[in-house]
């Protein structure tokens, strides 16, 4: 089935569009503290990447791993790649268009998962409630990283292979 140019123009811009959106929310999402944190009065505000570098320090190094992949990377990943697929149809490379589903496959599947960090600040604050004693609650920068997540999902989504052999 051979999609309508009007159709093709379409999933192109709103691809584009999400993806652009995506990456101008990545900056203050990792700029910004992800969680604050608090023991006997004083706030600890964290950016994920201090997140990252504070359980390296620690000998976390499977915690660090996992929040620097599933924080950092894979949202540079899903943004380059679709980022990748878009470049394939505009440039019509045809020998990269089984890569291109592939890739594909690989980003939407992984953008299940990406709500992961979300969830695990939103269950730290709710878990870790003790006054003035310690606390944690979420940051500036859990907008904008649900942003991240909900735009290359949408990017994803909405990006059509049958681009690929139109």
């Amino acid at each position: 089935m051979n999609l309508s140019e009007e159709k093709k123009k379409k999933i192109v811009f709103k691809s584009w569009a999400y993806t652009i959106t995506a990456l101008i929310f990545f900056f203050p999402a990792n700029f910004l503290p992800m969680m604050v944190t608090g023991e006997m009065g004083k706030a600890e505000e964290n950016t994920i990447f201090s997140g990252v570098v504070y359980f390296f320090v620690h000998g976390d190094y499977f915690v660090a791993s996992v929040i620097f992949i599933a924080s950092i990377l894979i949202p540079i990943v899903k943004i380059v790649g679709i980022v990748f697929l878009l470049l394939i149809y505009h440039f019509k490379v045809e020998e990269k268009r089984l890569l291109g589903i592939n890739i594909y496959h690989i980003l939407h599947f992984i953008g299940k998962w990406s709500m992961l960090d979300v969830f695990v600040v939103a269950l730290m604050s709710s878990l870790v409630q003790f006054g003035f004693v310690a606390f944690a609650k979420p940051g500036p920068a859990i907008i904008p990283f649900a942003l991240v997540v909900i735009f290359t999902i949408l990017a994803t989504k909405n990006f059509d292979t049958k681009l690929f052999w139109s």
